[in-house]
């Protein structure tokens, strides 16, 4: 389930090295929580801060307190073994509203200084819900991420876009396992993220895939219903 806009939204001051060490530590083994917080992994009170926030990304779920990953968390796994942790930046996405928000002002313009960024994206906020707020903490915890997953540079005070790094990580990806031939890309069948963004080329067994597809076809798989 996506975070949803509340009156205001607090988000674990984590860095995605982190979140990763968290998330590959549990796809290893279920684990408990006692056993995060002894790992250095966990913080917070109660459950733990990044336990509760991957909760509510549909990413881990919690019984008995153990720590396992859901469906949608293996996917996200299997994912970042392929192309790394660019993925979490379609995670982030598709399940975060105010990271989408966040995204999408960034695109808008060519650099933005941080204290402006703020408003813009309180702005955008309100207008989906008047009462909807991202204080500041959560506000650079987003920043931080964004800038962490190579979408964002930072340049003193000033931000700027620099493109969607799953698109990148996909193209590099198909770049280091295939062939391009004119203006099509080949890989092994073994090779191709998504079935339905590739197609069989015969004699050779190869298959002919397509960038636009695939990206779009990963940022499904993290999509709300």
């Amino acid at each position: 389930m996506a975070a949803a806009l509340q009156r205001s939204i607090t988000f674990p001051p984590i860095r995605i090295q982190k979140l990763d060490s968290y998330v590959i530590h549990v796809a290893k083994n279920a684990v408990s929580l006692k056993e995060l917080r002894e790992a250095g992994l966990e913080f917070g009170r109660g459950r733990g801060d990044i336990t509760r926030f991957l909760e509510r990304l549909g990413v881990v779920e919690v019984a008995d307190g153990v720590v396992r990953l859901t469906g949608l968390g293996m996917r996200l796994v299997s994912l970042r073994e392929l192309i790394g942790v660019s993925v979490y930046y379609a995670l982030f996405y598709q399940r975060v509203p105010q990271f989408k928000l966040l995204m999408e002002v960034l695109r808008e313009r060519s650099a933005v200084e941080r204290e402006e960024l703020y408003k813009l994206v309180n702005g955008k906020l309100s207008e989906l819900s008047p009462t909807a707020w991202l204080n500041k903490v959560a506000f650079r915890t987003l920043l931080q991420l964004a800038e962490e997953l190579g979408a964002v540079d930072r340049d003193g005070g000033s931000y700027r876009y620099l493109g969607d790094p799953v698109e990148r990580a996909v193209a590099t990806y198909y770049g280091r396992h295939g062939v391009k031939i004119g203006q099509s890309l080949y890989v092994p069948p073994d090779k191709v993220l998504t079935r339905e963004c590739g197609r069989e080329k015969p004699p050779q067994g190869l298959y002919e895939v397509d960038l636009r597809c695939t990206v779009w076809s990963l940022y499904s798989i993290f999509a709300t219903t």
